[in-house]
């Protein structure tokens, strides 16, 4: 899934002369902190609503007020994963998407891109999450989906991160199955530590409500 998948239709960019109390009110309307500016079909800029209230000048232009440094972006061909960093770094309600050639073709909100990550990780699949942990030289996502398969299930999505400080990693898998103990027999036997569990359906009707609930929040 990549950046021009994304894009949210609804999400209008401003113009360098619009003014500051049009912003605002978009701002509000779509419940984003951020909005792109574009000239013709160039991206020029971003504006934040913090930036916009210290103006105190709603009659100001847009163009008078945008960050022009360093704006933000994403190329249309950028995978999810990489929209999901810049969101992240940068603290940003709403990524500007852009073509090969810089030509301004939409935004994604992070609403919708917590939305889609949502479905690129299968959290509305039922089934289980293991995490494990091991030296950073031992893992093999091979031997991980071998396990996994040869006890008749299937590995959902799976990432990893490095800990902190040291040389070990944690893998999270999401596991197509509730019942997996025969799959914790297998990884206890390969001495892969197992770390956390989390089974069945209560663990999958939670997970989902929590996701539930953060959108709720996002959209307030």
């Amino acid at each position: 899934m990549h950046a021009i998948d994304l894009i949210t239709p609804d999400i209008p960019p401003l113009r360098p002369q619009d003014d500051v109390s049009r912003a605002l009110d978009w701002m509000e309307e779509f419940k984003v902190g951020h909005l792109p500016v574009v000239e013709g079909r160039r991206l020029v800029g971003m504006v934040k609503d913090s930036d916009l209230v210290d103006r105190n000048d709603p009659r100001a232009a847009i163009g008078a007020v945008m960050d022009q440094v360093e704006v933000p972006f994403a190329k249309g061909g950028q995978h999810i994963y990489e929209v999901m960093k810049l969101f992240s770094e940068r603290g940003l309600t709403v990524v500007p998407v852009v073509s090969d050639m810089g030509e301004y073709l939409g935004a994604i909100t992070e609403h919708e891109a917590l939305r889609r990550l949502a479905q690129v990780t299968n959290i509305s699949d039922p089934g289980s999450i293991v995490v494990l942990e091991m030296n950073q030289v031992d893992y093999s996502l091979q031997q991980i989906a071998r396990i996994v398969e040869g006890n008749d299930a299937k590995v959902l999505s799976v990432y990893g991160h490095t800990l902190p400080g040291s040389t070990r990693m944690e893998i999270t898998l999401k596991i197509n199955r509730e019942d997996i103990s025969d799959i914790l027999q297998t990884f206890e036997r390969y001495e892969i530590q197992v770390k956390t569990t989390y089974q069945g359906s209560r663990f999958h009707d939670d997970l989902r409500g929590r996701y539930e609930e953060l959108m709720r929040f996002i959209n307030l």
